[in-house]
C-alpha cells in the first residue's frame, strides 16, 4: 500500500514542477527603439536582477530569450512590476583586507525593478549575481546613479576592522535639499525605508499630487494549518513501518518580496497508539509518537501548483525514548494553502539510537490545510 502511494507522490511532485515551470504571465516588453510588444513573460520572482528573461509571443508558440542588452524594459501586469534595462558599473568588494578603498569594478547590463517613481525621481532595486549585494539606484532626469552603501575590511596596527561606507545618506540629503522644510533623517538602506523617505519628501514638495508608482508594501504572510495523515515511524523499532493515523497543528510564515518563495514553519504532530518495548524488561507498552518540527523551506516555480522542500530539526518522543534529528521533507502545494507532504523520510547523517539505522526511514505522509491570517482565504 505504501510504495504505490509514495510513487504517486513522486509523480505528483514532478507534475507540479512542470506546471510551476510553465507559468507565463501577461505583460509587455519594450524594444530598443521604444516599440512595445504584448507577450507572456516567465515570472520567476527574481532575487537577483535578471540579465535575460524568457517570453512567449503567444502561449502556443516557443519560448524566446530576450536580454537587457537588446531590450529597454518589461512589465508584468498581474504583479504590477516594471523592470528597466541599465548598464551598471558595480564596485566589487571581497572579504579580503584592503590597504585603501576597494576599486575593482564589474560592468553588467541588467533589468532593474522599479520600486517608486514621481514627477522627478525614480528608485530602483538591483542585485548582481556577481556578489549578491543589494543595491539601490536613483534616476533623476538624465542622471542615474547608485546610492552608495558598502563595507570592507581594513588593517590598522595589526588589527583587522570593518569600515562602513554610507555615502547614500549624504546623497539623499543632497537630493532633497530643494525643500527647506524637509528634515527627515536618511533611513536604513532597505527598500521599505527608502520608499517611505522619498514618499515623505514628495508629499512635502508636491502636496496634492500623487506619485506615479509605488511598489506595494509587502509583508510576511502568516498561516495556521491542520495536518492529517499516516505516520509510519516507530523510533523504538525502525523496521516496524506500520501505518498509524496522525493529526497535527502547524504555524508558518512566508517571507515577503524577493524571498516570498521561502518560509519557516513549526509543527506538532501526534500519532495514534503504537506498541513499544521497554529497554530493560522488553515488556510491550502502549504509547503515542509525538513530533515537534522546526523547519525552513522553499517553494519552486511560480504557478498555483508548486513543489516544495524543507529541512530542519525534528524531535520525536514516545513513552520510553526521545530523539532529535536533522531531516528533510518534500511535497506539492496548491496556492500555498493545500499541501501533500512527505516528512522525515531520511535521518541524513544522524544516528537514531540504533547502530544499523538505515539512511531512509519510515516517513509521515500528510495532507495539510492552511488558513491565511493576514489576507484573503479564497482557495478555489
Amino acid at each position: 500500500m505504501f510504495r504505490p502511494f509514495l510513487l504517486s507522490v513522486i509523480l505528483l511532485l514532478n507534475t507540479g514542477y512542470v506546471f510551476a515551470q510553465s507559468t507565463f504571465q501577461k505583460g509587455y516588453i519594450v524594444k530598443a527603439a521604444g516599440d512595445t510588444l504584448a507577450c507572456y513573460i516567465h515570472y520567476q520572482d527574481w532575487s537577483d536582477s535578471p540579465a535575460e528573461i524568457r517570453i512567449k509571443r503567444d502561449l502556443t508558440q516557443k519560448e524566446e530569450i530576450i536580454s537587457a542588452v537588446s531590450y529597454k524594459a518589461f512589465y508584468i501586469a498581474k504583479e504590477n512590476q516594471l523592470y528597466k534595462s541599465y548598464t551598471l558599473n558595480l564596485l566589487y568588494v571581497s572579504e579580503d583586507v584592503y590597504e585603501t578603498k576597494p576599486d575593482t569594478y564589474v560592468q553588467q547590463t541588467l533589468f532593474l525593478q522599479q520600486l517608486w517613481s514621481d514627477q522627478k525621481i525614480s528608485l530602483y532595486y538591483a542585485r548582481s549575481d556577481k556578489d549578491g549585494r543589494i543595491r539601490f539606484f536613483i534616476e533623476e532626469g538624465p542622471s542615474f546613479y547608485e546610492l552608495i552603501n558598502y563595507s570592507f575590511y581594513r588593517q590598522k596596527e595589526g588589527q583587522n576592522y570593518r569600515v562602513a561606507v554610507q555615502e547614500y545618506k549624504q546623497q539623499l540629503e543632497q537630493l532633497t535639499a530643494d525643500v527647506a522644510s524637509f528634515s527627515m533623517t536618511p533611513p536604513l538602506y532597505a527598500s521599505r525605508y527608502l520608499i517611505n523617505y522619498l514618499q515623505a519628501y514628495h508629499d512635502k514638495k508636491y502636496t496634492e499630487e500623487p506619485v506615479k508608482f509605488r511598489l506595494k508594501d509587502e509583508k510576511s504572510t502568516f498561516y495556521v494549518g491542520l495536518n492529517a495523515g499516516l505516520e509510519r515511524l516507530n523510533i523504538s523499532d525502525l523496521s516496524q513501518g506500520k501505518n498509524q493515523a496522525s493529526l497535527g497543528l502547524s504555524a508558518r510564515v512566508n517571507f515577503p518580496r524577493n524571498h516570498q518563495q521561502m518560509y519557516a514553519k513549526i509543527a506538532f504532530h501526534r500519532a495514534s497508539k503504537i506498541v513499544v518495548l521497554q529497554e530493560e524488561t522488553r515488556r510491550p507498552v502502549d504509547s503515542h509518537l509525538k513530533t515537534i518540527e522546526i523547519l525552513a523551506g522553499q517553494y519552486l516555480g511560480g504557478g498555483k501548483i508548486q513543489p516544495f522542500y524543507n529541512v530542519g530539526l525534528v524531535i520525536f518522543s514516545n513513552k520510553i525514548a526521545t530523539t532529535g534529528i536533522l531531516t528533510p521533507g518534500i511535497g506539492v502545494s496548491f496556492k500555498k494553502r493545500l499541501e501533500l507532504e512527505v516528512s522525515h523520510f531520511s535521518r541524513l547523517f544522524f544516528k537514531m539510537g540504533q547502530e544499523e539505522a538505515p539512511f531512509l526511514i519510515p516517513p509521515r505522509i500528510s495532507l495539510n490545510y492552511y488558513i491565511k491570517l493576514n489576507g484573503p482565504n479564497k482557495l478555489f
